[in-house]
């Protein structure tokens, strides 16, 4: 934006990228992404010195943000985290220029603690791309066999998420609760690939069906966020029919602004599509 100052704008952040580059890209993906950050609690992984070790997590927003900035007071445990609202492309532009990943909620400001959407986060844990595909690629098939739409997106690392739009009707754990059920459905057919084991010395190189990020006041990283390693990598919305063919790191900042020259956002409805767990659990209890 051009009435936003960037300090050192030359740096390089990433092995292929300037700190310019890397606001310029936001800059240039609000329209897909600002939809996916609107009205969640955000926050950040910063990493201000570039794509190396060193990097901090942030939940409250720093004292300088601009007053612009919108914000939301949520208590937690003893005390109230003040987290970031980004909801207009200012916002999200700024926040760029402060060198960041954005991690969201899974519930938005309106209804806290009710989901709008459940979170697969699939981790390799060292078995090939292939094991983690076919996991996807089932944990898809059943999700959909019972009534869901899912939705496939990059972590932008080492694996992918399936996502499913839901009305925020349920609890935080009653969504947790039932994302794990599914999660041990695919295990149990499988058990020899794919597991649910919380503790990685127990994983054996399994695929790693996490479901955790539907736990109260966690996070998961925002569709089209850059990651903070030296590939400059994205977490990338994808159609069903990319898993074959885009790896969980498959797109850097540059990719990712070519591709959407050509292509719309694979997840434009996502939250248009939303479905009630509440009726799914009542439909599969019958």
């Amino acid at each position: 934006m051009d009435d936003l100052e960037i300090s050192n704008p030359e740096k390089k952040l990433f092995a292929r990228y300037t700190k310019k580059e890397y606001v310029d890209y936001h800059e240039s993906i609000t329209s897909v992404m600002l939809p996916h950050l609107k009205n969640r609690p955000l926050s950040l992984y910063r990493f201000p010195d570039g794509a190396a070790p060193g990097g901090f997590y942030q939940k409250d927003m720093p004292g300088y943000f601009p007053t612009w900035i919108k914000h939301l007071g949520v208590k937690q445990k003893k005390r109230t985290v003040d987290y970031i609202i980004c909801d207009t492309k200012q916002s999200l532009v700024y926040i760029a220029s402060q060198v960041a990943e954005f991690h969201i909620w899974t519930s938005t400001k309106e209804k806290l603690g009710y989901p709008e959407k459940m979170v697969f986060d699939l981790d390799p844990s060292g078995q090939g791309l292939d094991a983690l595909r076919e996991v996807a690629r089932k944990l898809g098939k059943l999700l959909r066999d019972i009534g869901f739409r899912p939705y496939l997106m990059t972590t932008g690392k080492s694996g992918y998420h399936v996502v499913v739009p839901i009305h925020p009707e349920q609890t935080n754990a009653a969504v947790r609760g039932f994302a794990l059920k599914i999660a041990m459905v695919i295990e149990n057919n499988d058990p020899e690939v794919s597991t649910t084991e919380l503790f990685k010395e127990k994983r054996k190189k399994r695929v790693f069906i996490d479901v955790n990020r539907n736990s109260p006041h966690q996070t998961s990283i925002a569709p089209y966020s850059v990651r903070a390693v030296q590939a400059a990598s994205v977490a990338l919305p994808l159609e069903w029919t990319e898993l074959r063919k885009v790896s969980p790191d498959g797109y850097d900042i540059g990719a990712t602004l070519r591709r959407m020259q050509k292509k719309k956002d694979p997840w434009r409805d996502f939250r248009k599509q939303t479905q009630s767990l509440k009726e799914v659990i009542g439909r599969l209890k019958k």
